[in-house]
């Protein structure tokens, strides 16, 4: 058994598998068959403890019929100086490239999934490691529209007993909906009178674009998980293919760590179509600021129904938001739409307007990459006749999208161990090039753009320095300079034992990204450093 990355997954023995299994896979492997996962506030069974909180998620998986989504029909998005300065035209157009992907979406009503693709994501070659721009937003969108990384909640531990580990070993496979166990580490089968103990306690939260009904499908690929403890004695659940053979095509929500997308996967877009349909019918409210129009000639607007069940507005169109004429600053812009909602039995219609100042979305740069949260998120759960549920509810804005100021990436692994890696604290390695930077790329010949854009005038960058005794990434020690000068301006990052002699670790040309320098065994009983400008 072996682990071959997020793209390979874990490759588990066929003679695992019973007859009856094995058959049902090869009957409906022929069939389309996919999934897709809604997202949500964190709930209270979302623990780190069952797998399901991650601090770099800040939300969960939701059930059918519990999932959030926007209920107006245009959103708006724009650009910070951060953004302008360090990707500068090209990395505008990558954006907008992004969301020209979301805006050539047809009515949810007029989908036909058939139309997609099950497979996205590729590789450019002359990009190397890069990660592509227009990809990464795309990624990033998606789960601000409802959608969340399908792959790690087919199966879902709600309220696991972790005592049943010691009745089964080291980990425990399941498989199919309905979930079926397929095994223990023996590999011996199902111990007698025990797989309710375990099914009982996994769901699943991947649900079929066309029946909505639970599925181990992603993308036409058939799943299957390991439950086990992870590296730090948490229970977690591993899925990988069923068929060691099988390419598996992830969509864009799950994400990627290099390379670029071409595409929404045909799951993606069944995802979206299922929250904007016409068909999925929620107790929602207005937006802040959504009001009535007045008529021409100066008639008062008729009083606006805010609560009320509405069908999903069938197609979300995004539009950049103009720009004030002092830098950074935005000017106001009013929208349009009708409004549609039932009473008694009768949809309704009304015209409303939306008024904005600030972009919906804002695109930024920043030393650290982050993401608004979903905690200004609407829970009308009591509304919809689900009291303690966690949805469904509404998104609002504002949502803030950062990008990393990806820069050099520096590495040295002293040690005293290995003959073939006689290393001092003083090499430093350059994975630049293995780690990647952000870039704008695709399928075509056109020679890849790396970022930052090319910077001039007086920037800041930033220098970081992560140090660690036992290649421990949870217990690094870092500090970081923050030099501000000229664009191109030469700096040298230089070691010392004593204070007095000082070696040079590597030379960084300040450009406005973030230098990254980590020392994953340092061994010296002191040791300083300095940054200074040559």
């Amino acid at each position: 058994m072996k682990t071959n990355g997020k793209n390979g997954g874990m490759k588990s023995s066929l003679s695992r598998v019973t007859i009856r299994l094995s058959a049902i896979f090869f009957l409906v492997s022929a069939v389309h068959s996919g999934a897709f996962a809604l997202f949500g506030p964190m709930q209270p069974w979302m623990l780190t403890t069952n797998g399901v909180c991650s601090p770099d998620v800040g939300g969960g998986p939701m059930p059918i019929g519990s999932g959030y989504r926007w209920n107006v029909p245009v959103l708006t998005y724009g650009f910070d100086q951060s953004f302008l300065k360090f990707f500068g035209s090209n990395g505008v157009a990558a954006v907008e490239s992004a969301i020209q992907v979301l805006n050539e979406l047809p009515p949810a009503s007029q989908i036909d999934l058939i139309n997609y693709s099950l497979e996205s994501a590729d590789i450019n070659f002359a990009a190397g490691n890069s990660l592509d721009l227009k990809s990464k937003t795309l990624s990033l969108l998606l789960p601000q529209l409802g959608l969340a990384p399908p792959t790690n909640n087919i199966y879902v531990l709600h309220d696991f007993n972790t005592n049943l580990m010691s009745n089964w070993g080291p980990y425990i496979d399941v498989i199919g909906m309905p979930i079926e166990l397929e095994g223990t580490q023996s590999y011996f089968g199902v111990p007698e009178g025990g797989a309710d103990d375990i099914t009982n306690f996994v769901t699943g939260f991947n649900f079929d674009p066309e029946s909505l009904k639970p599925s181990a499908y992603i993308n036409n690929v058939l799943f299957e998980a390991k439950i086990c403890y992870n590296i730090y004695g948490q229970i977690e659940i591993v899925p990988y293919s069923f068929d060691p053979l099988a390419s598996a095509y992830f969509p864009v929500a799950e994400g990627l760590e290099y390379g670029f997308f071409n595409s929404l996967t045909r799951d993606d877009v069944g995802g979206l179509r299922y929250l904007l349909s016409t068909n999925t019918v929620s107790y929602e409210t207005l937006l802040s600021g959504v009001q009535g129009v007045s008529t021409k000639h100066g008639v008062a607007a008729k009083p606006v129904t805010n609560g009320a069940w509405r069908p999903g507005v069938d197609k979300i169109t995004f539009v950049r938001q103009p720009s004030a004429s002092q830098a950074g600053t935005f000017a106001r812009m009013t929208n349009y739409f009708t409004d549609t909602f039932f009473s008694n039995g009768l949809a309704i219609k009304q015209k409303l307007q939306r008024v904005t100042t600030q972009p919906d979305f804002l695109f930024s740069a920043a030393n650290d990459a982050f993401c608004t949260g979903n905690t200004n998120w609407i829970n009308l759960a009591a509304m919809n006749h689900h009291p303690a549920g966690g949805g469904p509810g509404i998104i609002q804005p504002p949502v803030v999208i950062a990008f990393e100021k990806k820069g050099r990436q520096l590495y040295s692994s002293p040690t005293n161990k290995s003959p073939a890696l006689p290393w001092s604290e003083d090499a430093v390695q350059d994975l630049t090039s293995q780690i990647g930077t952000y870039g704008s790329f695709d399928w075509t010949t056109n020679a890849p753009i790396f970022y930052p854009a090319p910077q001039t005038g007086n920037i800041s960058m930033s220098v970081r320095v992560l140090l660690s005794h036992t290649n421990d990434v949870l217990n690094f020690k870092s500090f970081e300079w923050n030099p501000t000068n000229l664009a191109g301006t030469v700096y040298a990052v230089q070691t010392s034992t004593n204070l007095s002699a000082w070696n040079t670790l590597f030379e960084v040309t300040n450009n406005g990204s973030v230098c990254t320098y980590q020392n994953v065994n340092a061994n010296s009983t002191a040791r300083f450093y300095r940054l200074i400008q040559k």
